[in-house]
C-alpha cells in the first residue's frame, strides 16, 4: 500500500385556457395578452387568446436530501401569448414583470407552411425547430433579457400564415449558459404528445414543456392540451379558425439531480398531428461541464508540489468553491495545501483539527449541507499507524473553505461517519463523490483487479453514527500478471455525472454510462483505457473541473508533479 494524498481541485466553472373566437379573425393582425404569474386574466383580454391562466408566483421550492444542495431554484416570472391569421409577423408582449437578467423562451407555431421560415426580433437565438410534412411547424428561441426590454417582440415570417406563440420568462437562471438541454417532435394523428428524453447537466433546473397542436374548430376546446405529469401549467389556449387552427400549451417542472431524464410526454382529447418541445433551463450559479471521449496521447506537467506540508500525495479532487484551486492532502497527517490548477503553486495550507488520521487515502469534494465540502476518505488497512487492520473506517467532511476569496490559512472542522462493510472488511484507497446527488462511492482495492463498489447511505446518518456500506457493483480491471496495474489507487466522477476515472499504479481507465442512463450504469461498463502519465506510484486522480481533462500525481517520488491530459 502506498499513501495517498488528495488534490482537490477547483470547480473553476461557474461561468457558472379556454378561449373565445377572435374579432376580425381573418384581418392579418394578432391579438396579445400577458399571463402573469401573479393575476388571473386581465381587464384588457383581446378575443384571440382570452387563454386558461394559471395563479404562479414561483417554482415550487426543491427540498434537497441532506447530502444535496443545489443552486437558486428558477422561479417562474410570467407569460405572454399572442395569435393572429394571414400573419407576416406575430407580435407577442413582453411579459408582465420582467427584470434584466430573465431568461425568456419564445415558442412560435405556424398552420399550413412547413416550408416557412421564421425571423426572430433583435436579442433572440434560435434553439430549435419541428415540423409535420405540411400541416404544422413550430420553432423556440430565447433570449436574457436587458436593462431596456421593448413592450413586444415581433417574429417574422417569409410566408403569410395563420400564426400562434408565446412567451415565458423564469428568474434565477444562468444568464451565460441558460440553456441545459432540448428536444422535441412532431407527432403524427395521435392524441400524446412525445419528446424525446433528454439528459440534464446541471442539478436543481426546470423544464419548460410547450405543445402545439393542429385543430380546425371555430372555438377553442376546454383545456385542450394536458400537460406531462408533475408539470405545472401557465397557458393553455388556441387560436380559432374554420380548418386552420392551433392549440396550444406550456407548463414546467422542477427538476432534481442533473443526468438522464424520464421522457415528457403529454396528451390531447384529439389525435390530431402536433408537435412536443421541452427546453432545462439551467439554474444560477450551477457549475458547467463539458463531455468527450478522446483525449490527447500525451501529458503535459502542470508545475511541481513546493510545499513541505506535503509529503505523500494520494489524490486529487476539483474545488467546488474557488475556480482553479486544487487541495492535496497527506496520507497520515491532517494538512491540506490548497495548490493552483494553473502551476501547482501553493495558495494555502489547512489543517483538519480534531482528528488523528488512520489511514487516509483519497479524497473528493462534493455537494454537503453546508453548501460544499471536502470529503477525506479514512479507509485503507495498511498503515504504520495501526499494527492490526482495522475493521471500521470512516469518511470525514469537511466545509471548503474560500481560497479565492482570501481564506489561505487556519483550522478545518471534520464531521466523522464512520462505516463498515456488509460483507467483510476491505482495504481500499478509493472514494468519489457524486457532484449533485452527494453519493458518496468506496471502490475497494485487488490485486486480481476485481474491485468492489459500495456507496455510502444518503442522506447520511448523524455524525459519528455508523453506517453499513450498499454494494454497488463488482469492477473488474485489466490484468496483466502485474498487480501495479490492477490496484485500484484512486477515484473521481466526472463533472456531468454520466462517466467516472478509476487509475491504479500505472494505468488510467474510465468508465462510461449507457447514453442517456443513470450514472450506476456506468459500473457495469468495459473500460476504456485512457493516456498513461508515467507514474511508477500514481494513487491521485481527478476530472478537470469542466470536464475538458484530467489531472494525475504520483505519491513518490518527490519532487511530486502535477500532470494534465487534455480532452480532445
Amino acid at each position: 500500500m502506498q499513501n495517498t494524498t488528495k488534490i482537490l481541485y477547483a470547480a473553476a466553472m461557474f461561468a457558472w385556457a379556454g378561449c373565445e373566437p377572435p374579432d376580425g379573425e381573418e384581418s392579418g393582425e394578432s391579438t396579445a395578452e400577458t399571463l402573469a404569474g401573479s393575476e388571473g386574466p386581465g381587464d384588457g383580454e383581446t378575443g384571440a387568446e382570452a387563454g386558461l391562466v394559471r395563479d404562479i408566483e414561483e417554482l415550487p421550492i426543491v427540498e434537497p436530501g441532506e447530502d444535496e444542495v443545489l443552486p437558486a431554484t428558477p422561479s417562474y416570472r410570467s407569460s405572454a401569448v399572442a395569435s393572429g391569421a394571414g400573419l407576416t409577423a406575430l407580435t407577442i408582449g413582453k411579459p408582465a414583470g420582467v427584470v434584466q437578467g430573465d431568461v425568456l423562451l419564445a415558442r412560435v407555431t405556424n398552420r399550413n407552411n412547413a416550408t416557412a421560415v421564421v425571423t426572430p426580433p433583435a436579442g433572440w437565438t434560435f434553439l430549435r425547430s419541428d415540423q409535420s410534412a405540411s400541416q404544422i411547424k413550430a420553432w423556440v428561441f430565447y433570449k436574457v433579457a436587458g436593462a431596456a426590454e421593448p413592450a413586444n417582440y415581433a417574429f417574422s415570417i417569409d410566408l403569410a400564415s395563420n400564426m400562434a406563440g408565446s412567451v415565458v420568462a423564469f428568474a434565477n437562471v444562468d444568464t451565460a449558459s441558460p440553456i441545459d438541454a432540448h428536444s422535441g417532435q412532431k407527432n403524427g394523428l395521435v392524441a400524446t404528445f412525445d419528446t424525446p428524453p433528454i439528459t440534464t447537466t446541471a442539478a436543481g433546473g426546470v423544464a419548460v414543456w410547450f405543445g402545439s397542436q393542429v385543430w380546425a374548430g371555430t372555438t377553442c376546446p376546454t383545456s385542450p392540451i394536458v400537460p406531462p405529469s408533475g408539470f405545472t401549467e401557465v397557458l393553455d389556449t388556441c387560436l380559432p379558425s374554420a380548418g386552420t387552427a392551433l392549440l396550444y400549451d406550456a407548463a414546467y417542472k422542477v427538476l432534481g439531480a442533473a443526468g438522464p431524464q424520464p421522457a415528457f410526454n403529454g396528451s390531447s382529447p384529439y389525435a390530431n398531428t402536433n408537435i412536443a418541445q421541452v427546453v432545462a433551463l439551467r439554474p444560477a450559479g450551477a457549475p458547467t461541464c463539458t463531455v468527450g471521449d478522446s483525449f490527447a496521447g500525451s501529458y503535459t506537467t502542470v508545475g511541481t508540489v513546493a510545499s513541505p506540508a506535503i509529503v505523500e500525495p494520494s489524490g486529487l479532487a476539483a474545488s467546488r468553491v474557488s475556480p482553479g484551486v486544487i487541495y492535496v492532502h497527506n496520507e497520515d497527517t491532517t494538512a491540506v495545501v490548497a495548490i493552483s490548477a494553473a502551476n501547482a503553486s501553493t495558495l494555502g495550507t489547512f489543517a483538519v483539527a480534531g482528528v488523528t488520521p488512520a489511514d487516509w487515502e483519497d479524497v473528493a469534494t462534493g455537494p454537503c449541507p453546508t453548501g460544499k465540502c471536502i470529503y477525506m476518505g479514512d479507509i485503507g488497512r495498511s498503515s504504520a499507524n495501526f499494527p492490526t487492520p482495522p475493521s471500521t473506517f470512516a469518511v470525514y467532511r469537511i466545509p471548503e473553505p474560500d481560497v479565492a476569496g482570501g481564506q489561505t490559512s487556519g483550522n478545518l472542522t471534520a464531521e466523522k461517519f464512520p462505516f463498515q462493510y456488509p460483507d467483510s472488511p476491505k482495504d481500499a484507497e478509493s472514494i468519489m463523490v457524486h457532484p449533485t446527488t452527494g453519493d458518496i462511492y468506496v471502490i475497494t482495492k485487488s490485486s486480481t483487479g476485481l474491485s468492489k463498489a459500495y456507496k455510502m447511505p444518503n442522506p447520511l446518518p448523524a455524525p459519528n453514527t455508523m453506517s453499513t456500506l450498499i454494494f454497488v457493483a463488482n469492477l473488474q480491471l485489466p490484468t496483466n500478471g502485474d498487480p501495479n496495474f490492477s490496484y485500484a489507487t484512486a477515484a473521481a466522477i466526472h463533472p456531468c455525472a454520466n462517466r467516472f476515472l478509476l487509475r491504479t499504479y500505472r494505468t488510467v481507465y474510465e468508465f462510461r454510462a449507457a447514453p442517456n442512463a443513470a450514472f450506476e450504469t456506468a459500473f457495469a461498463a468495459t473500460p476504456v483505457a485512457l493516456t498513461d502519465t508515467v507514474e511508477g506510484q500514481g494513487e491521485a486522480i481527478e476530472y478537470q473541473a469542466d470536464g475538458a481533462g484530467y489531472f494525475t500525481m504520483s505519491e513518490s517520488p518527490s519532487p511530486f508533479r502535477l500532470k494534465r491530459v487534455a480532452r480532445l
